[in-house]
């Protein structure tokens, strides 16, 4: 009888076979754990953008109904001064537009918070009342005006 490689070493022939299987599965388990952990970074990430992009947005909308409740109070005895304005505006530069008719005056201005603005139209009427709409585009920083009386 021809004596094997298992019995010729003493050890087993498999052994090596298996201290390289189980090497392979380790540095795929390292691998797969490794992948894991970016994809969980990189969604985390995005996760916390969304927040922030959220709450600065909300901070916007927010900003922009605490000056149309200035300008209201602003505006109760149905004329908007340019005065009125500044103080409203806690004297910030952030009117784009300022248009008065005989039946309204409609100020365009620019709000921004945390990385997210957006322009926002009010119309003061003269029986006291004051609306806003967010706009979609803001006008050119070139119209910006000053209020005038």
């Amino acid at each position: 009888m021809i004596p094997t490689a298992q019995q010729r070493n003493g050890r087993p022939a498999g052994l090596l076979a298996r201290t390289a299987g189980c090497v392979g599965a380790a540095v795929l388990v390292c691998f797969l754990i490794a992948a894991s952990l970016v994809v969980w970074f990189f969604s985390h990430m995005q996760q916390v953008q969304r927040s922030r992009d959220r709450d600065a947005h909300a901070a916007v909308i927010a900003a922009a109904e605490q000056l149309r409740i200035r300008l209201l109070d602003a505006n109760s005895d149905g004329t908007l001064a340019g005065q009125e304005i500044d103080v409203a505006l806690n004297h910030k530069p952030s009117i784009r537009s300022l248009r008065r008719e005989k039946t309204r005056t409609i100020l365009v201005v620019w709000i921004a918070d945390s990385g997210w603005a957006q322009c926002y139209s009010y119309t003061a009427l003269p029986t006291g009342a004051v609306s806003s709409a967010p706009l979609k585009v803001c006008p050119p920083s070139s119209t910006l005006i000053r209020p005038g009386p």
